[in-house]
């Protein structure tokens, strides 16, 4: 383990190891201005790791203004064991949970949930069931709604292909891999409907128009759906699924989010 603190805290985060379901996760924690001071729970996005471009920025600007920063790898990414062909949504919000466990006991500020893409939708999952766990939500393109992507990226004929033969080739500019049709299972057990309805956490979801991934509209029916519990969307009319070059101005609005609420070190 690497001590963090001082200068260069955000370059050098604490390094740490958990294990869930028998295998390890891969946890990086970089303290806060002091015991009290909010932290974020990081998640990144299918394929990507706590090491990624999103990551880096937000737990830097972080670093900057005092608050906690916790990621980890969800199993089957980075540094983190298990394997990709082993993925569930249910086996990411484990994941989540015991780095929420832990972040509980390192940490006695306010907790922010912030996600990006699949990441998201498991923070949304993981407030919805743990609302005093969480002051507020973060979320980049939040994916609610994998098992729909996957179904019109196949078609019928290759759904059935994978139900038939339980595996997938996934073969993209950050995943090379295959998926069990478990993930495809699991994924029934999660409908944006219920999640609008258990739902009771300030959300900021971002979210771009231009999104080839995750259809702009799923974020603002969430909203919709829960518009008497908190939930905004800002939309980017060109912004694309991963929104990088807009990472400064998300930085800025969540913090008038997190701002407005009180949830900031003074």
């Amino acid at each position: 383990m690497s001590a963090g603190g001082g200068a260069g805290a955000a370059e050098r985060p604490e390094h740490h190891a958990l294990e869930v379901g028998g295998e390890r996760l891969a946890l990086r924690w970089q303290a806060g201005a002091d015991g009290a001071s909010p932290a974020f729970l990081y998640l990144h996005g299918f394929g990507s790791s706590q090491g990624g471009d999103k990551a880096t920025y937000f737990r830097r600007r972080a670093a900057e203004a005092g608050i906690g920063f916790c990621s980890f790898d969800f199993r089957g990414h980075g540094e983190s064991g298990g394997s990709l062909a082993d993925l569930t949504f249910s086996r990411c919000l484990a994941d989540a949970a015991a780095a929420l466990g832990w972040l509980r006991r390192r940490s006695r500020g306010p907790r922010v949930v912030f996600g990006s893409s699949m990441g998201a939708a498991v923070g949304l999952w993981l407030a919805a069931g743990r609302p005093a766990d969480f002051a507020a939500a973060l979320a980049i393109a939040p994916a609610l709604a994998m098992e729909r992507a996957f179904a019109d990226n196949l078609g019928e004929e290759g759904v059935a292909r994978w139900r038939d033969s339980g595996s997938l080739h996934l073969e993209t500019d950050l995943v090379d891999a295959e998926l069990g049709w478990g993930l495809m299972d699991d994924l029934e057990r999660y409908p944006a409907a219920e999640l609008a309805r258990r739902l009771r956490t300030p959300v900021l979801a971002f979210q771009g128009m231009r999104d080839a991934t995750v259809p702009w509209h799923l974020a603002v029916d969430l909203a919709a759906a829960s518009r008497d519990r908190g939930v905004e969307v800002h939309l980017f009319a060109d912004g694309d699924h991963r929104l990088l070059d807009l990472r400064p101005r998300l930085w800025q609005m969540a913090v008038a989010f997190l701002g407005e609420r009180g949830l900031l070190p003074r």
